[in-house]
């Protein structure tokens, strides 16, 4: 009997070639909305690619880098940092207005996903800058400082975690500097996509397994093995 295929979700409107392609087999998308990546047509593009699969959508909003695509952290004032954030969630939502259709989540990207999950005033910058989009799922690692804070602040937040990455901890993901930091073979992403969806235990890299409450789980559009993970997943649980 086959398993109920988890809910994945994917960053996207990234400029990835080939990424419109992977769209049928996912549930929903973290759309680049001008911080690390893109601006009002590469997002409209990805949305009008989209739509026709029924996709849930998403903001996928970053520190305003481009330079170095949003995986480095930056020092910003709180003014700074809200302002952007506001630009590119707002920028994100006008374009879903023009097309027509609706979005649910908003997920942060890179280094300010991972700064957000240990800084508390950092944190409560972010969810301050978004409370008009209180209705708004928030895609957050479990038991991070954000995660805690956004439901104190009235979010509904689903705890995810990375079928293309090894972690340290419950709410710290190896390094990409590190050599370890990606999961590049399809079978062993598989197997750690069924270790936490199927019996909800996440692997750390020491070898300990730590019990979790997952609810969805991304895959990465620029990682070169996503296109062989995918069809790796879609062979075990099924479209």
């Amino acid at each position: 009997m086959r398993l109920k295929k988890p809910h994945i979700n994917m960053d996207a409107g990234e400029g990835i070639t080939g990424e419109y392609e992977l769209y049928p087999f996912v549930n929903a998308l973290n759309v680049a909305c001008g911080g690390h990546y893109g601006d009002k047509r590469t997002i409209f593009e990805t949305l009008n690619h989209a739509i026709p699969y029924e996709i849930e959508l998403g903001a996928h909003p970053s520190y305003p880098d481009k330079e170095n695509f949003g995986r480095v952290s930056l020092e910003l004032s709180s003014e700074e940092l809200a302002a952007s954030i506001v630009d590119q969630i707002d920028c994100f939502a006008r374009v879903v207005e023009d097309l027509g259709t609706t979005w649910t989540h908003i997920k942060p990207h890179g280094a300010l996903y991972n700064d957000l999950a240990k800084n508390a005033s950092l944190a409560e910058v972010f969810l301050n800058a978004i409370a008009s989009y209180k209705e708004k799922t928030l895609y957050l690692q479990e038991s991070s400082i954000i995660a805690l804070k956004a439901e104190e602040h009235g979010f509904k937040v689903a705890h995810e975690y990375f079928i293309d990455r090894n972690y340290l901890a419950i709410d710290r993901l190896v390094p990409r500097s590190k050599e370890n930091a990606l999961i590049s073979d399809p079978k062993q992403a598989l197997d750690h996509l069924h270790s936490m969806a199927d019996k909800k235990s996440l692997r750390l890299l020491d070898g300990f397994e730590v019990s979790i409450e997952p609810h969805t789980f991304c895959i990465h559009s620029d990682h070169q093995a996503t296109p062989q993970i995918v069809a790796e997943i879609t062979k075990a649980y099924g479209v």
